[in-house]
Formats: structure tokens, C-alpha cells, sequence
């Protein structure tokens, strides 16, 4: 119980003491020079944290801007890059598709030339033999006459 009364009679002086102006407010009373000066120099520094701070702010503004910038260009060139490269896989799809159809006409073609080279060899052996018996026929018959001739 005493502590209560200690505390209500504690509050009751304060009460009564700053009625009468006893206890005056620290902000009614003029401060010191050098209070004042050390509240101005803490002001003046306040004012240049936040100017320096706003000129961060700027600068993380500026440099944000920029990197948005540099990240919209970096993504238009990827997708520049990965269309290029969807064209460059069809350009070579289209371009295997076109040596296949070269390498079977090229093959087709070696059949037909190799078939034209049998028949003309064989052509040719089969000419070469006329030609060889006729040599040989012409050549009897000229040995026949120069036999008749007595040469």
C-alpha cells in the first residue's frame, strides 16, 4: 500500500508544481549558444544526408531506367537470335532434304551412265568382232588374190 501512496503523492506534487511554473517546459527556455549551434550543425548535415540521398535515389533511378533498357534490348536480341536460329534449322532441314533428292538422282544417273557404258562396250566388242572378221575375210581374200597374182 505504501508504494501506491508513494506514486500518488509523487503525481500530485509534480501536478502542482508545474501549475505554479515550478517545472517549465525545456522548449519555453532560450538554448544555449552552443546547443543552438550544435542543433544547426546537426540540420545542416541532416540537409546534406538527404540531399546526397536524394541524388542516390536519382542515380538508382537513372540506372535502373538504363538496365530496364539494357534487359528489353538483351531479350528483343534473343528472340532476333533464337528466330535466326529456328530459320538457320529450317534452311538446314530444307538443305538435307535436298542433298538426299541430288544424291538419288546422282545415284539414278551412275545407273543409267553405267547401264549406257555396258551396252556401248558391248556395242563396241560386238562391232570390233564384225569389223575383225571382216578384216580377217578381207585380209583371206587378199592373200587369195595376191596367191592367184603369185606374189
Amino acid at each position: 500500500m505504501k508504494a501506491h501512496t508513494i506514486k500518488l503523492w509523487l503525481l500530485v506534487t509534480f501536478l502542482a508544481m508545474s501549475s505554479i511554473g515550478a517545472i517549465q517546459p525545456v522548449l519555453a527556455q532560450e538554448l544555449p549558444p552552443a546547443v543552438a549551434a550544435l542543433q544547426a550543425a546537426f540540420a545542416e548535415r541532416e540537409a546534406t544526408y538527404q540531399s546526397q540521398l536524394a541524388q542516390l535515389q536519382q542515380a538508382y533511378a537513372e540506372h535502373q531506367a538504363i538496365y530496364q533498357q539494357q534487359l528489353a534490348e538483351m531479350n528483343q536480341r534473343q528472340t532476333q537470335s533464337q528466330a535466326q536460329a529456328q530459320q538457320l534449322a529450317n534452311q538446314v532441314q530444307t538443305l538435307q532434304a535436298q542433298i538426299a533428292q541430288l544424291q538419288a538422282v546422282r545415284a539414278q544417273r551412275q545407273a543409267q551412265y553405267q547401264s549406257q557404258l555396258e551396252a556401248a562396250r558391248t556395242q563396241y566388242a560386238e562391232r570390233a568382232a564384225i569389223i575383225n572378221s571382216q578384216l580377217a575375210e578381207v585380209q583371206a581374200r587378199l592373200a587369195e588374190a595376191n596367191a592367184i597374182l603369185g606374189r
